[in-house]
């Protein structure tokens, strides 16, 4: 497992997998509760991120919500934002609100840059099939991992609405 995917699965089993939540109330230091009852509600996204005077900005490509990345957030200082949106790299993460911003957790998986045209075709029909936006995010993450790992296949066939699953698994 690559260190990118080991720091998305550490995100999904804080939050959606109900780690930050469970460890909340048995913390002694208050601090460290509210830090772990907000890490509990990141909210999960496939991002585009952009600069706005001097600003990062990033744009939940599902929803068309903007959160403001706070500067002192090192997982964000890291991306480098794109002045022009088409063009700016796509991402899976979780941001978590704060007082005076946003900041992403370490698990931020990017797609390639010449996936965005297919991903956009994927979500508008996602959107379609009434699909949520978790689902539409872990078949992404299926199909960045299919992309990376298997050979000789190309873009356009990893990226595809068909391997979008339309049933939950058991």
């Amino acid at each position: 497992m690559t260190e990118d995917r080991l720091r998305a699965a550490w995100d999904e089993a804080l939050t959606a997998g109900g780690l930050a939540a469970t460890i909340a109330d048995g913390l002694d230091d208050p601090a460290e509760r509210a830090l772990a009852r907000v890490l509990s509600r990141a909210r999960r996204g496939l991002y585009r991120l952009s600069a706005e005077r001097g600003c990062k900005i990033a744009q939940d490509v599902w929803s068309g919500a903007s959160f403001l990345i706070l500067p002192k957030d090192d997982v964000g200082r890291a991306i480098q934002p794109s002045e022009a949106a088409e063009e700016a790299p796509l991402f899976d993460a979780r941001i978590v609100a704060a007082s005076d911003g946003c900041a992403m957790l370490p698990g931020v998986i990017f797609h390639p840059a010449d996936a965005a045209p297919h991903i956009y075709r994927i979500v508008d029909a996602a959107r379609q099939r009434d699909l949520s936006p978790d689902r539409v995010c872990d078949a992404l993450l299926r199909m960045e991992h299919a992309f990376r790992t298997l050979t000789r296949v190309k873009i356009a066939y990893a990226y595809r609405v068909e391997a979008v699953e339309t049933k939950a698994r058991p």
